[in-house]
């Protein structure tokens, strides 16, 4: 039994490493990302932004910052805010959603300020940024 629970030790570590290092080796590309954007069903109901920030030459841009405002109908503002990944991909917190416009902005680039239908959240959102 001692053995059996050695030889367990000895095989756990190395087929959970090989799993995770067989994941991090993965690279997908923003148009290979699942979409995750939710358009709301209704005037000020929930919805969630799937972005996609490239640069000029459709390069992903790492790290931008996007922060999203919503003005409802009823007058109140909502802010949902997050931070792209290596394949340009930043899916937003769920608010509820008016009148959207989201402001991105990373190192090296030109901010840019985009309005966006709430029809459009059920798709991927592609901001392109401009280098300064």
């Amino acid at each position: 039994m001692r053995k059996l629970f050695f030889v367990m030790l000895l095989v756990a570590p190395t087929t959970l490493s090989s799993g995770i290092a067989q994941q991090s080796t993965s690279t997908t590309t923003a148009q290979e990302t699942q979409n995750m954007g939710i358009a709301p069903k209704e005037p000020n109901g929930i919805g969630r932004l799937d972005l996609r920030v490239m640069d000029e030459q459709g390069n992903p841009v790492q790290n931008a910052y996007a922060k999203l405002t919503s003005i409802r109908s009823d007058g109140f503002e909502c802010e949902s805010w997050g931070t792209t990944n290596a394949q340009g991909v930043a899916v937003l917190p769920p608010i509820h959603m008016g009148t959207l416009r989201v402001k991105v902005k990373a190192k090296g680039y030109r901010t840019q300020t985009v309005e966006i239908p709430t029809s459009n959240l059920s798709q991927p959102v592609s901001v392109t940024l401009a280098r300064k």
